[in-house]
């Protein structure tokens, strides 16, 4: 008999976050989240996204084995406010068990007052979002969600439908930098004076941290999903994960008097060392994690922003310029672009110089309910 039970408890919650590490931990493709971030990210007690978010979760259980989890998510900052999200969604190919799950999802968030509900998502843009329903035979990243193909059937099965679609690409930048370029980012510090920050110490990027959420929250306003960071979720994310980063791998761009206009952020891909690790940081996933970041191939994108005044002026270039040719240095040969939206030609205008694939695609389901 399948019964649902709605998280109470600490040890709840550690369940909750488990069962979607024992569903993957066989799987060869899935960036298996850490227990103690999956922990931080879903506890009222650490983060700060529930200033302005509330949250229900549920487990489902065949007799006494967890065989399902969903959360149901209120963001107050949305811009629809007749719209909840789901999130966190994970069940075995059972009709029963998604059933439940989705039912009691949407009626917790209807008792709410909303009347449609939009998912997977996270609290907020930066957390992992979109089911994955294209690329199941290629290596997920930290950043986003890996599913299995049978999500997508009980999603359409249960009424819901495509609202969203981000794709990822895979560059191969093994080869020099395209001249093209290299004569366009020349041009571009030449005619407008723009040169890149340089870091030398993790200390110097600490006066623009601020700076760089900023930029964010302004260039990210309208894009599907996303909720403006407030100073805490600045100074939150800014403690957790920018302690992580290789000053040779984030690209600042600063105007001719130094102001901060174009970002790049990518980090080493933490895949391999995630699954090894099994959401563990100890007693070995902490040295997995270090040797990632020592020793890799594979470069993760996670955030490009560029100021709204210097778009379509070729800075993506310049940034990409930077990144590209450090990455070299440490023997990198691959990028990972994380999502972007379907629609979003500014972004893919950049690729087009590249060696790459469009090898995956997820999407943001909706319904009335």
């Amino acid at each position: 008999m399948i019964t649902i039970k709605k998280i109470q408890t600490k040890k709840d919650l550690q369940t909750f976050i488990k069962f979607n590490i024992d569903l993957y931990k066989s799987n060869p493709h899935c960036a298996i989240p850490m227990k103690f971030d999956e922990y931080k990210t879903l506890s009222k007690t650490y983060n700060p996204a529930f200033d302005f978010c509330e949250a229900a979760y549920w487990i489902t259980y065949n007799g006494t084995t967890p065989v399902g989890r969903i959360a149901a998510i209120i963001n107050k900052n949305e811009p629809n406010k007749q719209y909840g999200r789901i999130g966190f969604v994970d069940f075995i190919d059972d009709e029963n068990v998604s059933t439940l799950l989705f039912h009691t999802a949407e009626m917790w968030l209807k008792s709410k007052g909303k009347q449609h509900v939009h998912g997977p998502l996270g609290f907020t843009d930066l957390d992992r979002q979109g089911l994955l329903i294209k690329g199941f035979n290629k290596n997920g990243t930290m950043a986003t969600i890996y599913n299995y193909p049978y999500y997508q059937t009980h999603f359409e099965m249960l009424g819901y439908s495509k609202s969203a679609d981000w794709v990822e690409y895979l560059l191969n930048i093994s080869k020099p930098f395209p001249q093209k370029l290299e004569r366009l980012t020349t041009f571009i510090k030449n005619h407008y004076g723009v040169k890149p920050i340089i870091l030398n110490r993790k200390k110097d990027l600490q006066p623009y941290i601020n700076k760089v959420f900023t930029l964010i929250n302004e260039t990210y306003t309208d894009l599907y999903g996303y909720t403006i960071l407030s100073d805490k979720q600045i100074a939150y994310y800014a403690k957790n994960y920018l302690g992580f980063v290789n000053l040779d791998l984030i690209s600042l761009i600063g105007d001719k008097d130094g102001e901060l206009i174009g970002i790049g952020i990518c980090m080493p891909s933490f895949t391999k060392a995630l699954q090894k690790s099994k959401g563990n940081l100890f007693p070995l996933g902490w040295l997995y994690m270090l040797t990632a970041l020592k020793k890799n191939d594979t470069l993760d994108l996670y955030l490009i922003a560029i100021d709204k005044a210097w778009q379509n002026k070729g800075i993506n270039a310049l940034m990409m310029e930077n990144v590209y040719k450090n990455a070299q240095q440490f023997g990198i040969k691959y990028v990972e672009t994380n999502i972007e939206l379907e629609n979003n030609t500014k972004v893919q205008s950049m690729w087009k110089y590249f060696d790459k694939i469009q090898h995956k695609r997820r999407r943001c389901f909706k319904k009335s309910i």
